[in-house]
């Protein structure tokens, strides 16, 4: 019986043994290479890259919709406040997905942000008036500011909206896909141009 109980412990130690040995021999060795020096940093660390600024005067807005491109123009001179608006909201993607809710047939188009804005902008009237192709902020009717979001586009002159609403731009592209604009049809994509 104590032989048979020194024949099991023997095993059982062997057995352990052996385990140990198979465990030693497959761990990977440990890499006795030193560590790579990290490359050093120069000039100002912490310095953030800035954006290129855009030059109003130059810059172009790309509306690609369902029916075709619109380019707009700005008048940054007598709307710095909208046009810089405008033009935020357009690299933040914001337009991308809008919606054409309001058009009225040889009257205008009206879109804005897909998400809900309760943001304003000053007014900021000039001489340019509401002709064929300008392109204006929308507002509450009465209202001493502008929607932050929502803007439209003239179909055709409209003289009694001048001097109560911001116009900032005016197509000088793709006019004529603004009359084919159906209501729900979407801007698929807004970009900013800087490049002539």
């Amino acid at each position: 019986m104590l032989r048979s109980c020194l024949n099991l412990t023997q095993k059982l130690t062997f057995t352990v043994l052996l385990c140990l040995v198979v465990f030693c021999f497959s761990c990977e060795k440990p890499d006795t290479a030193p560590p790579r020096p990290r490359p050093q940093q120069t000039g100002r660390t912490g310095a953030i890259k800035k954006e290129a600024a855009i030059d109003f005067n130059t810059a172009v807005a790309v509306l690609e919709t369902e029916k075709g491109s619109i380019e707009i123009s700005f008048f940054n001179q007598e709307a710095p406040k909208t046009v810089t608006n405008f033009t935020q909201k357009v690299i933040g993607k914001l337009y991308d997905g809008a919606s054409f809710h309001r058009v009225e047939r040889e009257s205008l188009i009206q879109t804005g942000s897909r998400f809900q804005s309760i943001e304003t902008l000053p007014l900021e009237i000039s001489d340019h008036k509401h002709v064929r192709g300008a392109i204006a902020m929308a507002k509450e009717e009465g209202a001493s500011v502008s929607d932050a979001s929502e803007f439209y586009i003239c179909l055709r002159d409209l003289p009694d909206l001048d001097g109560g609403y911001t116009v900032f731009g005016k197509v000088i592209k793709g006019i004529e896909i603004t009359d084919r604009i159906a209501q729900g049809d979407k801007i698929t994509k807004a970009t900013i141009r800087t490049a002539p």
